[in-house]
């Protein structure tokens, strides 16, 4: 292992790998100028030296900032010496080293894109480290392969990429986003879903969308109606299921597609042999070509699932990712966290991946059991009965849960009618759009497969007696 980390050191090259003169400019200008550390901040870590006396000297100034200690010469050795304890920086005494750093300063016009450069330098190290000295022996092939995508993300993290617009170029995004939108008719990526679509113009890239319900109740069934809408509008859809296998997806599709039942599209019960032929037909001529893209491996982690995306956005198009379900992601770099955290961790990097790749990432997620003790009113699903972690409604943008009475316990409604063919799209959240309403729903048991019901939309207020029904209108909704 020695002898690999010597190599690996010596294959570094000045002005590519390292440029230590460059450090000593941004350490030097945080020195004698009030405001020059906080406008580091967070552009660059401590670690992003090469110089492991600059790795020192800056951690220090960090932790002064950090304390409202002020930065300047004086206070930076009394605190590296005193404080710290350290007695010299690579061989010299503490005041002095910290003096010659200032020497060559002249202006801190150009501090942030040094700090741009050292931190791309240590992108190129970590590279050659990742390449060079790989993950050790000790490990599995597979194992291997997961730290070194998670060393990769980690570095994707640290891209050295100016994020930074000024307003000018905000308005010209705006004006160009606005024309995609009139082009459209203000909605994104349409879900076949009315309500969805008309009241708040579809899915966006960069969206985090959660569909929450408990066991049984149709996820994995809706999301299927989901994807086929969007697919036949053009949108491609990937979709990673740690669920249900290939064959039970292709079942539930073909199932809702062609408007027959699940045993007899998934296991071949067919009446006779014109309902083999309609099926087929319908199968061949249409479902078949949808721009439907599925991964049914198990045993993943949101790293494989990162990769899985890239590859289906690169490979196939793909606009829009559902991932089935969130709770059966493996966390093995979170085994010494609780479930909460780890949760909370997976909702993150989802939010992330649908920033990075631009796309809406939609997560379907079990509620816990709170849900099924409330009654009357307060029997649909509320944003604190998202299970494990209450990061995963602070991530989203969108959290709509799926409600049926009927696997609720209550089959009938007030007038005697069964529930059993009742479904309820509850709509808790939407950062950029509207909020708290309810699309109801009938749902097809044997044929899994939820429709919009024609008329209303269900809005929930504050008061209970306030809730109202928005009716659509024949020029509205083109049933």
């Amino acid at each position: 292992m020695a002898n690999k980390q010597i190599r690996y050191r010596t294959n570094r090259q000045k002005n590519i790998h390292y440029n230590t003169e460059l450090e000593e400019i941004i350490l030097g200008t945080c020195l004698i100028e009030l405001s020059a550390f906080s406008r580091t901040f967070k552009l660059i870590e401590a670690d992003n030296f090469y110089d492991e006396s600059h790795q020192k000297v800056y951690q220090c100034l960090l932790e002064m900032f950090e304390q409202g200690i002020p930065i300047d010469l004086a206070t930076t050795a009394d605190y590296i010496s005193r404080i710290k304890g350290i007695e010299n920086l690579s061989g010299d005494n503490v005041s002095y080293f910290l003096m010659v750093l200032t020497n060559n300063i002249s202006s801190s016009v150009h501090l942030e894109y040094h700090c741009h450069i050292i931190k791309s330098m240590y992108i190129e190290r970590e590279l050659l480290k990742i390449t060079t000295s790989g993950v050790g022996n000790e490990c599995t092939t597979t194992e291997k392969l997961k730290i070194l995508e998670e060393k990769l993300f980690n570095l994707k993290q640290n891209n050295a990429a100016d994020d930074i617009t000024d307003m000018s170029t905000l308005m010209v995004n705006l004006y160009k986003h606005q024309d995609k939108m009139q082009i459209t008719g203000g909605v994104g990526i349409e879900t076949g879903f009315y309500g969805l679509d008309k009241q708040n113009g579809g899915f966006h890239g960069g969206e985090l969308i959660v569909l929450g319900a408990r066991p049984s109740v149709g996820k994995s069934a809706f999301i299927g109606k989901l994807a086929l809408n969007m697919a036949s509008k053009g949108t491609h859809v990937g979709i990673i299921s740690l669920e249900m296998n290939n064959n039970e997806i292709a079942g539930r599709l073909a199932a809702i597609d062609t408007n027959l039942d699940f045993n007899t599209t998934y296991r071949g019960l067919y009446k006779d042999e014109n309902e083999r032929e309609k099926m087929y037909n319908i199968i061949n001529n249409r479902t078949a070509n949808y721009p439907i893209y599925i991964t049914d491996k198990t045993n993943i982690d949101i790293n494989d699932i990162r990769v899985k995306a890239e590859k289906m956005k690169r490979t196939y198009g793909v606009k829009c990712l559902i991932i089935d379900y969130l709770q059966l992601v493996e966390t093995p770099y979170y085994s010494n966290r609780n479930r909460e955290n780890a949760i909370a961790e997976l909702s993150r990097k989802c939010k992330i991946m649908a920033k990075e790749m631009d796309m809406p990432v939609i997560i379907l997620c079990q509620l816990n059991r709170e849900v099924t003790r409330r009654k009357g009113k307060d029997r649909y699903p509320q944003l604190s009965d998202l299970r494990e972690s209450g990061s995963i409604e602070q991530d989203a943008d969108i959290v709509m849960f799926l409600h049926r009475d009927w696997m609720s316990g209550f089959e009938t409604n007030d007038d005697g009618t069964t529930t059993e063919f009742e479904a309820d799209l509850v709509v808790r959240k939407w950062r950029n759009g509207n909020a708290n309403f309810t699309i109801k729903l009938d749902f097809e048991p044997k044929k899994m497969k939820f429709i919009e019901r024609k008329g209303e939309i269900f809005t929930i207020s504050a008061s209970s007696s306030n809730n109202t029904f928005q009716q659509y209108t024949t020029e509205d909704k083109p049933f």
